[in-house]
């Protein structure tokens, strides 16, 4: 997905402190790790030296004691330096000056051990032995940190862009919620009003007919059934679900609520019928006159000219059905979600059904919907 200048700046923050963090991270271990590697390759120069040396030790002990011949191991070439008591040379190729005080010594990368088990055999009292490779291993050991840590911090890195650009989806579809919501409502709000303002200037030009009237009175009406719906969503959630619990007698809410959008059924030309039965809940009355409104509404808006609207109040159960042009099986399931729109042809702003469906959550009434695409809808609420 493409990001704006915000989302980018968003996550660049984010991939700072993340890269930044991860970085410390790295280095810290990668630092470990080397310190660890390092001592163990002292170690092992050190043990292997210390073996080379006991073996001409052994060889020089065994010389003198049983007449064998004294030998040096073939594979220290010429890394080895045998000295008397006096320090003087006696064989090997070491020419470099040595502290023979140190067992264990580095000097311009190489390793340097001394040993004096021999005690004066064969006039050996010093052995030293060098390893000129130490230096080299620790490089391995440094590129070979350095490559881990560079291919772990590039796997941060792409963890990092991952996550934070996983982090931004939800938060780009909130937006984009927002966004449409927000257009949506401007449209749905503007019919009202221009018809509003149209007929207030026909009014005023001392042309005052019925239908001016009645054009006034669905305008307000709509603008009144925005206000509940926004006024609902938004602050529903500073009060408590249950406050205002009253009687409330279903069958006349129906009737209001039918009588409320008569004007716009009218100028739709789509017929309404209406059967209800007495129906007392206890609830607040706002709530079930955005309940019935809002199933109504929906019915009306998805519903073409011409059209079919029936309203049906039995046993306590709510059944508005229309002829509208009906909702595929894949989105019944998501049209019960706020902002959600099944299209753009019809208006409305996508908060509706997600009221119904709050409203019905709030009370525990069972809510169910049928339908199917070009034939229309069935909504059903069971009260009790």
């Amino acid at each position: 997905m493409a990001l704006n200048r915000d989302e980018r700046r968003s996550l660049f923050r984010f991939m700072a402190v993340y890269l930044g963090a991860g970085l410390a991270i790295v280095i810290t271990f990668s630092l470990l790790f080397y310190r660890i590697d390092s001592q163990s390759i002292r170690d092992r120069t050190l043990s292997n030296l210390r073996m080379t040396a006991m073996k001409i030790s052994s060889s020089a002990v065994a010389a003198q004691m049983q007449g064998t011949p004294f030998t040096i191991p073939e594979s220290i070439g010429c890394d080895y330096l045998l000295l008397d008591a006096s320090k003087k040379p006696i064989e090997g190729c070491i020419t470099e000056p040595l502290d023979l005080e140190k067992e264990f010594d580095v000097r311009n990368g190489c390793a340097y051990y001394v040993d004096r088990t021999a005690h004066g055999h064969m006039k050996i009292e010093y052995i030293v032995l060098r390893d000129c490779s130490y230096a080299q291993k620790l490089r391995h050991c440094a590129v070979r940190v350095i490559a881990m840590g560079t291919v772990a911090y590039i796997f941060l890195i792409l963890v990092g862009w991952y996550l934070g650009r996983l982090f931004l989806k939800p938060m780009r579809e909130k937006l984009e919620q927002m966004d449409r919501f927000i257009k949506d409502s401007t449209h749905e709000l503007n019919t009202p009003v221009t018809t509003m303002l149209l007929a207030l200037e026909k009014i005023e030009a001392k042309e005052c007919k019925p239908v001016y009237l009645q054009s006034l009175q669905m305008s307000g009406r709509l603008i009144s059934r925005i206000y509940e719906d926004l006024s609902f969503m938004l602050l529903q959630e500073k009060r408590s679900e249950k406050e205002h619990l009253k009687k409330v007698d279903l069958q006349k809410v129906v009737k209001e609520s039918v009588a409320f959008f008569s004007i716009l059924a009218e100028r739709k030309r789509i017929d309404v019928q209406m059967h209800t039965r007495p129906c007392i809940v206890e609830a607040d009355p706002h709530h079930m006159a955005l309940l019935v409104k809002n199933l109504l509404d929906n019915a009306l808006k998805y519903t073409r000219s011409g059209g079919h609207v029936e309203i049906l109040l039995e046993d306590c159960r709510l059944i508005v059905t229309d002829t509208g042009s009906g909702i595929p099986s894949d989105k019944l399931q998501t049209i019960f979600k706020r902002f959600h729109r099944e299209n753009s042809i019809e208006g409305g702003f996508g908060i509706g059904l997600s009221i119904v469906e709050r409203i019905c959550r709030i009370y525990g009434y069972e809510i169910e919907v049928k339908s199917e695409p070009g034939r229309g809808s069935l909504f059903t609420v069971q009260f009790r």
